[in-house]
């Protein structure tokens, strides 16, 4: 088998090359024990930052990226943990068993563009890739966010488009949607920063100027900026939600004051005339009974005149 060429499948070759991009899935021991047996490096134990062992800079990835199980059309996502391994000549990447559609269109713009695959040039097409699959995570989570804050308005008015007037349970399940999109932002910023140390650590191993990654990482440098602003107006929907439920608990206190003040004056006289007293004069009166209704009438819309005079009922 030719050297510069990307490895897709254990089976192709016994002798793995000195150079090119080597794929390799992270359940496939077969292929990490011959990785380990050929270049005396494991690729089978956790990595949870970059470290050097035996001449290669180990570089763990973790993405939040769309899943591609319902064709990318959904707003599902699934953290991919990538591992890539880079040295002088060759490049290697322990992927996880689902696939990852950046690396796979990495691939085949490799193999479009030159007949020779070197670890420099697939390593930026693979951040490439990955950069611009993070920037679509980046912009579905807007799509949702952008519902969350409709859910928001709506809130906020007090009714939803069938009438029924919007309560608490649903206010609290618009936020704990927002704490499932803030977790995922969060996520995708510490994924961005992890792209960018990548690409610092590769233009270091290959020797490349600056210049080869200006583009590459002004590009991640702006995804996560924009990611960041998404995080700013998951903040923003919150605060507002939650403005939304203390009005909604003072209208709900208030009712209730409003309610106490029309009812105390009409309960006071009920109390009054509900008293085992020996001598009460207006009992005998033939209109007795009228008198002591449009009494309590009169106190009952009294007290509201007044509360609605003042505006408290808005």
């Amino acid at each position: 088998m030719e050297e510069n060429t990307v490895i897709a499948a254990p089976e192709e070759a016994r002798e793995l090359p000195q150079h090119g991009w080597i794929r390799v899935r992270a359940s496939d021991t077969e292929m990490l024990a011959s990785i380990y047996r050929q270049y005396g490096v494991r690729l089978d134990l956790p990595v949870r930052h970059p470290v050097e062992e035996q001449g290669f800079i180990l570089l763990p990835l973790e993405l939040p990226l769309l899943d591609t199980a319902d064709g990318g059309t959904g707003t599902s996502f699934s953290a991919a943990r990538i591992l890539l391994v880079l040295t002088g000549g060759v490049l290697i990447t322990v992927e996880p068993d689902m696939p990852i559609a950046a690396l796979s269109a990495a691939q085949e713009r490799l193999a479009r563009d030159s007949a020779e695959v070197t670890s420099a040039a697939a390593i930026q097409k693979i951040l490439e890739g990955l950069n611009d699959a993070m920037q679509e995570t980046v912009a579905r989570i807007s799509l949702v966010l952008n519902t969350l804050a409709d859910e928001a308005v709506d809130s906020s008015g007090g009714f939803r488009m069938e009438g029924r007037q919007v309560g608490v349970a649903d206010i609290a399940q618009t936020a704990v949607s927002l704490g499932g999109a803030e977790e995922l932002i969060a996520r995708t910023v510490q994924g961005q920063l992890m792209l960018e140390r990548a690409a610092r650590w590769s233009r270091r191993v290959n020797g490349a100027s600056r210049a080869e990654y200006s583009t590459i990482l002004s590009d991640m440098q702006g995804g996560r900026r924009h990611a960041r602003f998404q995080h700013a107006k998951v903040r923003n929907i919150q605060q507002s939600l939650m403005t939304t439920l203390d009005l909604k608990q003072n209208q709900i206190i208030k009712v209730f004051t409003v309610v106490t003040a029309v009812f105390t004056p009409p309960t006071l006289i009920a109390a009054y005339y509900g008293q085992n007293f020996a001598n009460m004069p207006e009992l005998a009166l033939p209109w007795g009974e009228w008198f002591v209704m449009g009494t309590t009438a009169i106190f009952a819309l009294v007290p509201l005149w007044y509360i609605k005079k003042k505006g408290w009922l808005r």
